[in-house]
């Protein structure tokens, strides 16, 4: 069973499995990720781009709300990694355009969380002393530490999830 569930995380991450917190935060990220692209991948490609009314623009219809949830992890990762003084790699916004289909989700998201992966730095192995102190003040409001920053990633990813499930 663990070689069947490391297959589906492997198309999100490079090092399924780590030890310590972020090991086990990018393996959930990975699992929430892949139930996200199961969900998108059963919607048919008429409901896929289907308009609704919504006072979110994000939510006018599923393959704009991919686009969002694309973009927001990628967000996610740039937090990280300016919380580190890292390099961000700053791309254009991902649009509606750039997901034509329900096929596009899982190897763009898969992009995504490897690029999270890799903006951890050095915190895999710091002491939790350390992680606790780095401070990221969100665009929503909060200061996060890296640790509830990921939670946020990955329930983001959930709730995205459950709603394409009862889209209607």
């Amino acid at each position: 069973m663990a070689a069947r569930i490391n297959r589906k995380l492997e198309d999100f991450l490079d090092h399924v499995g780590r030890t310590g917190p972020f090991g086990g935060l990018m393996d959930e990220y990975a699992r929430a990720a892949d139930d996200f692209c199961t969900v998108v991948e059963h919607v048919s490609a008429r409901e896929f781009k289907k308009p609704r009314e919504s006072a979110d623009p994000d939510c006018r219809s599923i393959q704009r709300l991919c686009a969002h949830a694309l973009n927001s992890a990628r967000g996610y990762a740039n937090y990280l990694r300016k919380a580190q003084k890292m390099a961000v790699t700053v791309l254009p916004t991902i649009t509606e355009d750039d997901v034509r289909s329900f096929a596009d989700i899982r190897p763009m998201l898969g992009e995504v969380l490897r690029y999270t992966e890799a903006s951890i730095g050095e915190l895999w192995n710091a002491p939790d002393a350390a992680i606790a102190a780095l401070a990221i003040r969100v665009s929503w409001g909060p200061t996060l530490d890296p640790e509830l920053l990921l939670e946020h990633a990955i329930v983001h990813l959930l709730r995205h999830r459950r709603q394409i499930e009862r889209w209607k």
